[in-house]
């Protein structure tokens, strides 16, 4: 039975450790979204196709829109990052007690023969 359960913390952490990576690729990416200069914002966007009706003024908007809704997609990230990673540290602490348990059932089975 308590082999199942360790299987089973060890998949979800594998899950949860996936969805770590996921959650510092989608930071690295808007983060690096937020470096990215007006002119060099401009210059994307038109090689797109898009902006191109615009005037320098309304580019530059769109452009402090974007900043805002990025920086705050970003804290919403970091903080499930940081809730992620508190499930992570659980989940390791609830593997480790399980396999002591496991451990500690075997030896005394051991002792009983």
């Amino acid at each position: 039975m308590l082999g199942t359960d360790i299987r089973g913390i060890m998949a979800e952490e594998e899950e949860v450790q996936r969805r770590q990576e996921a959650l510092q690729s989608l930071m690295s990416m808007r983060e690096k979204l937020l470096r990215e200069s007006l002119e060099a914002r401009i210059k994307r966007a038109r090689g797109t196709g898009d902006w191109t009706n615009l005037s320098p003024a309304e580019c530059a908007n769109i452009y402090k829109e974007e900043r805002v809704h990025l920086r705050a997609q970003l804290e919403r990230l970091k903080a499930e990052r940081d809730r992620t990673r508190g499930k992570l540290s659980a989940l390791k602490r609830a593997k480790v007690r399980a396999q002591r348990i496991r451990a500690a059932e075997a030896a005394s089975g051991k002792k009983r023969k």
